[in-house]
């Protein structure tokens, strides 16, 4: 019952941000208010879906953990992720200036899987799973993830014309791309609109 109040957590989280909205929010065709949202779940539906997650995925990622750290006491792997609110209404409403000032219409946001790497600065978080949030748009058709920083009036850009540049090899052999001619190849990092800085539990 413990996994399953922090799994619900990371549902309820999500559902907020997809549903969270500032004042200044435009949406097109949709009337934001506070009636019960059409994505809203029942206790039972949750309940089942908890389950399957514990019986299933959960057993992997823990094994995984375990054999990540060899740390006996540190083998669980996070099963949810805090996000203050306010921030993610500030991510939304930036997201949707950003937007505007393309062009673009902003169709929501699409949430990543991954986890930190071995070297990351905080030794708690490596190898950990998480999330980043990415914003979408409209391209042939489909609900794309695209980088609206670097994106022209009215062309929305594959966010990954990005990521790439700055992945691993063999990452690259599994996401091959073609690289925009827009950044040097000397360019040691790169600002994206893409969000993450979130609070896992466990370790949090």
């Amino acid at each position: 019952m413990k996994n399953l109040f922090k799994i619900s957590m990371l549902v309820y989280v999500c559902v907020l941000f997809l549903n969270s909205c500032t004042e200044k929010c435009e949406h097109k065709n949709y009337d934001v208010n506070n009636s019960r949202p059409s994505n809203t779940i029942t206790y039972k539906e949750m309940a089942g879906m908890f389950h399957q997650y514990d019986v299933g995925q959960k057993k992997v990622l823990d094994a995984y953990r375990a054999k990540f750290t060899g740390d006996k006491t540190d083998t669980v792997e996070s099963i949810s992720h805090f996000y203050e609110i306010n921030q993610l209404k500030q991510y939304i409403a930036y997201i949707e200036k950003l937007s505007k000032e393309k062009d673009i219409a902003l169709t929501g946001v699409r949430i990543f899987s991954a986890a930190y790497p071995k070297n990351y600065e905080d030794k708690s978080l490596r190898g950990r799973h998480s999330l980043i949030f990415m914003p979408t748009a409209k391209i042939n058709g489909k609900h794309v993830a695209y980088e609206p920083l670097y994106s022209k009036k009215g062309n929305p850009v594959v966010f990954t014309e990005f990521l790439n540049k700055f992945s691993s090899e063999e990452t690259k052999q599994v996401m091959r791309a073609s690289f925009l001619p827009l950044f040097s190849a000397q360019e040691d990092d790169l600002e994206s609109s893409g969000a993450n800085r979130l609070k896992p539990s466990p370790p949090m």
